[in-house]
């Protein structure tokens, strides 16, 4: 054995010297963002280490550290992630994220004996039966037979990218935009007080509304089998 080990390399932060794009900052030590779309083009807005987020030690943008957040580092190297100017892959996972423990309790309390809940972590895409693509995140009910019962989170790849629609099986039961969107759009400020429960209603919103279409999915599926 020996008696000495190399030490391993130490990660080394990139450093750079283009502006920073952050409003008022000054600093000359900004990397470009590396986001790639799939269509080829590069994302050319640049930070300094102050503004900048690091996934997997590679330099974003926050929006689309956002994104290759949602998707998983394999997105980045698969050519699938959505263009530049989308940001619907990392709205599906903020709201996925919001209501994950009420969709997952809620799943849980609607069991049969022989279900499982199974919780999709990354956002994925998926193409209806016209071939057209939406971001979605899920949670399902599943057994030894397959899928009973799924509850999604989904944006359309193709449509507007701040439209977040909730769906359970193929049914979509609620729709929109989140508050902090919709005020930009409008030009609107708040407090962060009025911020924090206008994201709570939001999400409350998406989870009342599939609680009321799981309860009677359950209750016809329920009926289907006594007949």
């Amino acid at each position: 054995m020996p008696l000495f080990r190399r030490r391993p390399p130490e990660f080394a932060m990139p450093t750079g010297t283009l502006p920073c794009a952050e409003s008022h900052c000054a600093n000359q030590t900004a990397v470009a963002c590396a986001y790639r779309d799939r269509r080829g083009r590069n994302c050319a807005i640049a930070f300094c280490p102050q503004h900048w987020t690091l996934v997997g030690g590679v330099v974003y943008c926050r929006r689309h550290a956002g994104t290759i957040a949602a998707l998983g580092s394999a997105a980045a190297t698969n050519g699938s992630l959505p263009e530049l100017g989308n940001r619907g892959p990392s709205l599906v996972n903020w709201v996925a994220g919001a209501i994950d423990d009420g969709v997952v309790g809620l799943l849980e309390r609607v069991a049969r004996v022989g279900e499982t809940v199974k919780t999709e972590t990354a956002v994925t895409v998926i193409f209806d039966a016209k071939r057209r693509r939406r971001w979605e995140r899920s949670w399902k009910l599943i057994e030894n037979t397959g899928i009973n019962l799924k509850v999604a989170v989904e944006v359309a790849a193709d449509a507007d990218d701040a439209l977040i629609d909730a769906r359970v099986g193929s049914c979509v039961v609620a729709r929109g935009v989140p508050p902090w969107i919709a005020r930009r759009r409008a030009g609107v400020d708040v407090s962060a007080q009025v911020d924090e429960e206008q994201r709570r209603l939001f999400s409350q919103f998406f989870l009342d509304n599939i609680a009321t279409e799981v309860a009677q999915q359950r209750a016809e599926d329920f009926a289907d089998r006594r007949a």
